[in-house]
């Protein structure tokens, strides 16, 4: 076997490797170079935030999200989209 020397150093790695990222990524001057001027939240513009207030909108975008994914689910399939007729 390698000996105690081996083992010494592996010890000191597997404790200074996390201490040192902590050190690294945690210093106040990595916070300032990569995240204080990353966008962290998406423009306004870009956001869908208008949601159904009432349920009779509810109910007509689901039923209208339904009949898209039957009507992807029967052309993928190749089937006709009425099946009652």
């Amino acid at each position: 076997m390698a000996g105690p020397k081996l083992e010494v150093f592996k010890f000191g790695v597997y404790i200074f490797t996390p201490v040192m990222f902590m050190v690294y990524f945690g210093a106040p001057e990595f916070y300032d170079k990569h995240v204080r001027n990353s966008k962290f939240w998406p423009a306004p513009e870009a956001v869908n935030t208008r949601t159904g207030i009432d349920k009779k909108e509810l109910l007509y975008e689901v039923e209208r999200l339904k009949q898209e994914r039957l009507a992807r689910r029967a052309a993928r399939e190749g089937v006709p989209e009425d099946k009652n007729v």
